[in-house]
């Protein structure tokens, strides 16, 4: 079961589900919210997920499928929201970049995500 206990994520590997969050301020049609996972060793990215916004949402879910974390390391990594306008995408749709309008922990530490490692069935 996935969690979020105020800002710490708890994530079973291979795990589905999702978590919803508020939106801080006000967001467009169009502007897309990127979820991130960082391993804060290496300073990488191990994964992201983003939500595209329609306009006036006062919350936004992010959703989790088996095959998102089944193949990342067990431990304790950091997670952080970013909202972009005008989002830019590369010829892939991949998103490389746009107007940053928030950062949800960007004045504070960012908050702990654990990535659990779970018992197989043999």
């Amino acid at each position: 079961m996935i969690r979020l206990i105020q800002r710490r994520l708890i994530i079973p590997r291979g795990d589905t589900g999702s978590f919803t969050i508020p939106v801080q301020g006000t967001v467009e049609n169009g502007n897309v919210a990127v979820f991130s996972i960082y391993d804060p060793m290496t300073q990488k990215t191990v994964l992201e997920k983003e939500v595209t916004f329609t306009g006036g949402e006062e919350t936004f879910t992010i959703e989790f499928a088996h095959a998102d974390t089944v193949n990342i390391q067990p431990k304790k990594y950091v997670w952080d929201i970013k909202i972009y306008k005008n989002p830019q995408r590369d010829e892939d749709s991949l998103l490389i970049g746009g107007d940053e309008i928030n950062s949800y922990y960007a004045a504070f530490s960012l908050p702990v995500c654990e990535i659990k490692e779970v018992a197989q069935n043999v």
